[in-house]
């Protein structure tokens, strides 16, 4: 993004009769607020900082910084700028921070005080610009020591760095056509304006934050930026929902289940919209929210962080079974979805396959993995993602998602679906999270793992057993189940997956 252009996002559906910037409040965060004339005069101060300390189109920002309204200007000056910003989580260990500025080598880092002073010491990992963010703004911790790092593609506006369902870090770029593509679509299909009063859940790191934060302002409503404390509590949230009379909820489905174990959201006539992506919502708890909240509009949004959102599904009402499975939708319109074979060819409806998207919001590559990146790729296709996500069209051409590549596997002869038996174990009434995962074994080539969380009195093996031979095949009958007092999280706030499988296999060995 330009100057002009993202000064134009901030300012001009604002401009009063008389020139001047609207009051109107652009963001708030832990009891503080600003409006767009302050956003806009901040993020000007900000780009003119970035520009003065050395900072030029197409370099990339690190900024490991906490949430606040501060770091969300920083963003917008850093796309003012014309460079690219790359947010990483300000509580990922030092070693793996040092990893991904390695990795991404960028012009600028810009963290706290202490951090910003640690880097600065000798044997940072490269010779990058260092600033520590204050009360009194950006001061230049360190001078660059070094060349210049390697320039960005054209357009590129964000890397994020994301694990993935394997563990391993990988920085996805995204350029300004991505992101102004997946902005467009969601603002239009959802109907954001600038009565809109948005709660940003996810971290900054998080794909989600974009539609909270660029989403929101291109329509010149209100994001309220929900900091960690705040987020544990569902009381707080609560009270944050009906003061700031928030009209939009975006999250992961584990956080509105968590609100929903509590009644937290009960009554909350504020609410007209309330999106979910990340993971599979467990149906109890989908169907007890919306029967808590009969008027808000729910939406299921699926779609890996090098789409952002490729396929929606507007649930018509509350799923008449605790058994049902939500469809991931139809594709946005803004993309094309096929579901393909292992050739990149389209299958027939009904017939399972990769999912497979193509369109302006597809990543622009993983950045310094090219290899990687035309491997994600359809033969001919540069707007291409091949998803790694697997799934099937209905015959009413709704896509149903049937599992991930690592999460299928072949088992004593049968393949085992592991999203169904997921499904299936979070419909039982005494589990309230499921997740189940295979890992190896010499003796009989595979275990069937399965790590879950009881509501109240813990169901014994033989009861899950006979609840899962009425609903599955034999073959999806758990070889161990491992009760935990809570599922471990990413810092997106997803199912650890490769936790729980190094925790099976730690298991298996023992």
């Amino acid at each position: 993004m330009s100057l002009a252009s993202v000064m134009s996002l901030l300012v001009a559906p604002v401009l009063g009769g008389d020139g001047l910037l609207s009051d109107q409040t652009a963001l708030t965060h832990a009891g503080r607020r600003i409006s767009y004339r302050q956003l806009y005069g901040d993020v000007t101060a900000m780009a003119e900082w970035l520009m003065r300390a050395g900072v030029h189109p197409g370099d990339r920002v690190a900024i490991v910084l906490p949430k606040a309204i501060e770091t969300v200007e920083l963003i917008l000056a850093v796309l003012a700028v014309g460079a690219a910003y790359i947010p990483v989580n300000s509580r990922l260990p030092p070693l793996a921070v040092q990893s991904i500025l390695r990795d991404v080598q960028p012009r600028l880092v810009v963290t706290g005080a202490s951090v910003a002073n640690e880097l600065a010491q000798d044997g940072a990992p490269t010779s990058f610009l260092v600033a520590a963010m204050g009360t009194d703004g950006l001061t230049l911790v360190r001078p660059s020591s070094g060349d210049a790092p390697v320039s960005s593609p054209d357009g590129l506006a964000a890397i994020l760095y994301t694990s993935g369902s394997t563990g391993e870090p990988k920085g996805i770029m995204l350029s300004t056509r991505n992101i102004m593509s997946f902005v467009d679509w969601a603002a239009t299909a959802f109907a954001f304006t600038s009565a809109d009063r948005a709660a940003n859940h996810a971290p900054l790191h998080f794909d989600l934050s974009i539609l909270d934060i660029f989403v929101t302002l291109s329509r010149h409503g209100a994001v309220h930026l929900i900091d960690e404390t705040t987020a544990r509590f569902p009381g707080a949230l609560r009270a944050l929902i009906d003061k700031e009379r928030i009209s939009v909820w975006y999250s992961v489905p584990t956080a509105l289940a968590h609100l929903e174990e509590r009644q937290a959201l009960r009554g909350a006539d504020t609410l007209r919209l309330i999106l979910f992506a990340g993971e599979v919502f467990p149906m109890p708890a989908l169907r007890r929210l919306m029967a808590q909240l009969p008027t808000p509009q729910f939406a299921n949004l699926y779609g890996p962080t090098e789409t952002n959102v490729c396929t929606y599904y507007r649930v018509p009402g509350i799923p008449p079974s605790d058994a049902d499975v939500l469809p991931v939708g139809r594709a946005c319109e803004h993309l094309t979805v096929d579901i393909c074979d292992e050739m990149g060819a389209p299958v027939p409806p009904g017939e399972s396959g990769e999912i497979c998207v193509c369109g302006p919001a597809v990543m622009s590559g993983y950045w310094g993995q090219p290899e990687r990146t035309q491997a994600s790729r359809l033969p001919g296709r540069a707007d291409s993602y091949r998803t790694g996500d697997y799934g099937y069209f209905r015959s009413d051409g709704l896509i149903m998602l049937s599992g991930r590549r690592d999460q299928q596997a072949k088992l004593r002869g049968h393949r085992i679906e592991l999203l169904a038996l997921e499904a299936a174990l979070n419909a039982h009434p005494g589990l309230k999270e499921a997740a189940a995962s295979v890992v190896p074994d010499e003796r009989t080539g595979g275990v069937l793992v399965v790590h879950a969380v009881a509501r109240s009195e813990q169901p014994t093996m033989s009861q899950i057993r006979t609840y899962l031979s009425e609903r599955l095949a034999p073959y999806y009958q758990p070889d161990r189940i491992e009760f935990l007092t809570e599922m471990p999280r990413t810092a997106t706030g997803k199912c650890d997956r490769p936790l729980l499988r190094s925790m099976a296999e730690q298991s298996a060995r023992s």
